[in-house]
C-alpha cells in the first residue's frame, strides 16, 4: 500500500462510524502526486467523499506550508473547529494552524483609545466603547470582531474602530507589539496550515503579496468560485463619494488646504455627476462619450493636484490627539503619505475610465441613481487566465477541488476560464452515495416553457403537489428575486407547512429555523443554492424553478457573449451552458448529504427534455433515478420493486435516449437557444 494511503487509513479509521471512501483515497493519492511533481491538480470530489481529509492529510505529511482558501465561512468553521482539531488528536501532536482575515476584521487599539477619550457620556456609542475597552483590558478578547461576546453596529465598526491601512502607523504605533492584526499575522507566519478565503487570497495576489505569509502550496476548496474571485480582485471601481470623503479627511487634518483646490475638486465631482445623471436611473454600458471622458479626466487631474499638494504640505499643523510630540510628528508623516497614496490611486481609477476604448477586453458599465445622488463606475476583465497564470500558476503548486467543477465529466470549461496549464492533473471522483436508490430527479413533461406567460400559474400547483408528497421539508430554489416573490407570494398563505423566504431572516437564522422546524419550507434564491448542509429528513426535497442561466443583462455576461459572437465562437455551449450546469449541480447538491438521506429534486424546467442541450445538462448531474411523474409519497418513490421507468446503467430512462444530439454551435439569438427570450 502506498504510504499516503496507509497514513490516510490509519488516521480516518479513528473517526467514529468510519466507512472506507475510495474517492477520498484517490484524492489523497492525486494530491500527493501533485505535491511531489509540483504539478497543479484539478479534482471534482462529490458530496460525501471526504474532501477535507483528502487534502489535509497529504498536506500535513508533506510538511509544506499551505494555504487552504475557501468560498464560504461555513467551510472555514468546519476546518478550524472540527477537521483540524480531530487531526491534531489523531496524529497525537500539534499541527500549527491559523486563520487569515483581512485587517478590517480587527480593532485598532489607537482608535479605540481615542474614542474612549473623546466620546461624550451622552453619545449612544459610549457604552459599546467602554465595554470594548473593558474586554480588551481583561485580555478576554483577541480584537477580532467575530469573537466579540456582544454585537456591534457594522457601520460604527468600519468607520470608527477597525484597523485601516490608510490610518495605520505600523511599527511607529505605540500599540504595535500587541496590535490584534499583527498578532494574527504572526500566528499565520508560524503556521503550517493557514485557512483563508478566496477574496483575501486574490486580494493578496492583486496587491503583489503582503496580506498572506509566504507559502508553498494553496488548496482552493469550493474552487468553482475562483473565476468570480479573480474578476473581483482585478476590477476597477469608483463611486460618487470617494473623492469627497477623501477631501473631508484631508480638511480634518489640514486647515490650510487652498480654497481654489477645494473648489476645483467639488466642481469636478459635480460636473461628472451631472454628466452621468442625465442618463436617468439604471445600469448603462460605458461607451465613447467626450463629455464623460473629459469630466472623468478633469477629476483625475484634480486628484493628482491634491496628491501633489499633500506631498509638500506642512505636517506640523495637522490636528492630532497624540500627547507625545515625537509620536505626533511620526503619525502626521504617515497619515500624509497615506492620503497622498489614496489620492493618487483614485486619480488612476478615474483616468482609467477616462481612457476606456472599445476592444480593451473589459466590461465597463455604470449604475446611476440621480434620486439618491449616487453612481458607481465599474470595469471588470473579461479574461483573467493570463493574469492568474502570471500571479499564481507559475508561482506555487495549486490544488483546486469542489463537488462541482466538471461539465459532462470534463474540465475543459474551468481550465479555459482560469488558464490552467495543460499538464494539470485531473480527477473526477464522484460520490460514495447511491444516487439511483437515494434520490429521484423529477422533470415534468406537462409544464409550460419558462418563456410562456402561464409558467408561474402552472408552477405553483406543481410545487403544491410535490410538497404534499414530501410533507414540506423542502427548499424551493428560484433563479431570480422576481420568481421568488411571485411563487412565495401565491403559495405561503395556502400551504399547510411553516414557510419563510430568504428575505424574512438573516441566512444563519433561517438555516437554524429550517433545521429545528418540522415540515418547514424555505423559498430562496442563489444564496441558498450552495454552502448549506442540512442532512437527514429535515430537507427531503429540492424544487428548482428554472435552469440557472446567467442573466444576459449582467454586464460581464453581456460583454463576454458579445465578444464571443464577434469572434464567431460558441457563446452558448462554451460559456452560458457550462456556467448554468455548474450552478444547477450546486442546487442539486443540497439534497443528499449522507448515505442514509433520501429525497427528490424537482426541476420544473422541461427544456432539459426538449432543447438539444438538455442531454448535456442531465448527463452532468448525479445519477439519480429520473422520472416524469410524481409518486404518491416519497417512500413509494424508493420502492425496491422494478422501477416504472426502464433505467439504464447511467440512470437514464428510455425516453431520454430519444433526445437529439448536441450538433453544431447554436444560433446566436437567445430565444432560439434558451427556448425563451432574455430574462
Amino acid at each position: 500500500m502506498p504510504p499516503i494511503e496507509k497514513v490516510l487509513q490509519e488516521i480516518v479509521s479513528q473517526i467514529p462510524g468510519y466507512e472506507p471512501r475510495p474517492q477520498q483515497v484517490e484524492m489523497a493519492r492525486v494530491i500527493s502526486q501533485s505535491l511531489e511533481s509540483k504539478r497543479h491538480a484539478l479534482i471534482e470530489a462529490g458530496t460525501g467523499s471526504g474532501k477535507s481529509f483528502g487534502y489535509l492529510i497529504p498536506l500535513i505529511e508533506s510538511g509544506k506550508v499551505a494555504v487552504i482558501s475557501t468560498g464560504t465561512i461555513a467551510l472555514q468553521e468546519q476546518l478550524l473547529n472540527k477537521d483540524l482539531p480531530f487531526l491534531q488528536q489523531a496524529y497525537g501532536r500539534e499541527i500549527k494552524v491559523a486563520l487569515a482575515k483581512g485587517r478590517g476584521n480587527y480593532v485598532c487599539l489607537r482608535k479605540l483609545a481615542e474614542l474612549h477619550q473623546t466620546l461624550s457620556p451622552a453619545d449612544p456609542q459610549r457604552k459599546v466603547v467602554s465595554d470594548l475597552v473593558q474586554v480588551t483590558a481583561m485580555k478576554a478578547w483577541n480584537g477580532d470582531r467575530a469573537e466579540l461576546p456582544f454585537n456591534i453596529d457594522g457601520r460604527f465598526w468600519s468607520d470608527s474602530l477597525s484597523a485601516d491601512p490608510e490610518d495605520c502607523l505600523g511599527p511607529k504605533c505605540p500599540n504595535f507589539m500587541h496590535t490584534p492584526h499583527r498578532k494574527a499575522r504572526l500566528a499565520c507566519e508560524d503556521a503550517q496550515i493557514i485557512v483563508a478565503n478566496h477574496a483575501l487570497y486574490f486580494a493578496d495576489l492583486a496587491l503583489g503579496g503582503g496580506v498572506l505569509p509566504n507559502h508553498d502550496v494553496v488548496v482552493f476548496d469550493e474552487a468553482h468560485h475562483l473565476d468570480r474571485a479573480a474578476v473581483s480582485a482585478l476590477s476597477v471601481q469608483v463611486t460618487r463619494w470617494m473623492a469627497g470623503k477623501l477631501l473631508q479627511r484631508v480638511q480634518r487634518r489640514f486647515s490650510n488646504i487652498p480654497l481654489q483646490l477645494i473648489q476645483r475638486l467639488s466642481d469636478a465631482e459635480t460636473d461628472l455627476s451631472e454628466c452621468l445623471y442625465r442618463r436617468g436611473r439604471g445600469q448603462f454600458k460605458i461607451e465613447r462619450d467626450p463629455e464623460f471622458e473629459g469630466a472623468a479626466q478633469s477629476l483625475a487631474e484634480t486628484l493628482t493636484a491634491l496628491a501633489r499638494w499633500l506631498g509638500s504640505a506642512d505636517t506640523g499643523q495637522m490636528m492630532l490627539l497624540d500627547e507625545d510630540p515625537e509620536l505626533a510628528k511620526q503619525r502626521a508623516e504617515t497619515l500624509r503619505e497615506q492620503m497622498m497614496s489614496v489620492a493618487g490611486e483614485l486619480a488612476r481609477r478615474y483616468a482609467h475610465f477616462a481612457a476606456l476604448r472599445s476592444g480593451d477586453n473589459r466590461a465597463n458599465w455604470m449604475y446611476v441613481d440621480p434620486g439618491r445622488d449616487h453612481y458607481e463606475l465599474q470595469s471588470a476583465p473579461l479574461d483573467v487566465a493570463a493574469e492568474i497564470d502570471d500571479l499564481l500558476w507559475q508561482k506555487r503548486t495549486c490544488v483546486l477541488t469542489s463537488a462541482t467543477l466538471s461539465v459532462d465529466g470534463r474540465f475543459d470549461f474551468l481550465k479555459r476560464e482560469l488558464g490552467l496549464p495543460e499538464n494539470t492533473l485531473e480527477a473526477v471522483l464522484g460520490s460514495p452515495f447511491d444516487y439511483p436508490n437515494q434520490a429521484l430527479l423529477y422533470v415534468s413533461r406537462s409544464m409550460p416553457m419558462p418563456s410562456e406567460a402561464g409558467f408561474t400559474d402552472a408552477a405553483c400547483p406543481e410545487i403544491e403537489k410535490i410538497l404534499a408528497m414530501t410533507e414540506g421539508r423542502a427548499f424551493v430554489l428560484c433563479t431570480s428575486y422576481r420568481s421568488l416573490r411571485e411563487i412565495s407570494g401565491r403559495l405561503i398563505g395556502r400551504l399547510p407547512y411553516p414557510c419563510k423566504t430568504q428575505e424574512d431572516l438573516p441566512r444563519s437564522r433561517l438555516i437554524e429555523w429550517f433545521k429545528t422546524t418540522p415540515n418547514a419550507v424555505l423559498f430562496a434564491t442563489a444564496t441558498f443554492w450552495e454552502g448549506v448542509d442540512i442532512p437527514g429528513e429535515s430537507l427531503s426535497c429540492v424544487i428548482i424553478d428554472k435552469l440557472p442561466f446567467a442573466s444576459p443583462d449582467d454586464p460581464v455576461v453581456q460583454a463576454r457573449t458579445e465578444r464571443m459572437k464577434s469572434r464567431d465562437e460558441d457563446w452558448f455551449g462554451g460559456f452560458m451552458l457550462p456556467k448554468a450546469i455548474l450552478s444547477l449541480k450546486q442546487g442539486f447538491g443540497r439534497l443528499i448529504r449522507t448515505r442514509t438521506d433520501t429525497g427528490i429534486v424537482a426541476l420544473l424546467d422541461r427544456r432539459v427534455l426538449t432543447m438539444r442541450y438538455g442531454e448535456i445538462v442531465l448527463r452532468s448531474l448525479p445519477p439519480a433515478r429520473r422520472v416524469h411523474f410524481l409518486p404518491t409519497s416519497l417512500e413509494a418513490g424508493f420502492n425496491p420493486e422494478p422501477s416504472p421507468i426502464r433505467s439504464r446503467e447511467n440512470g437514464w430512462s428510455d425516453d431520454l435516449a430519444q433526445l437529439r444530439p448536441t450538433g453544431s454551435a447554436p444560433p446566436p439569438d437567445w430565444e432560439a437557444v434558451l427556448g425563451e427570450p432574455p430574462p
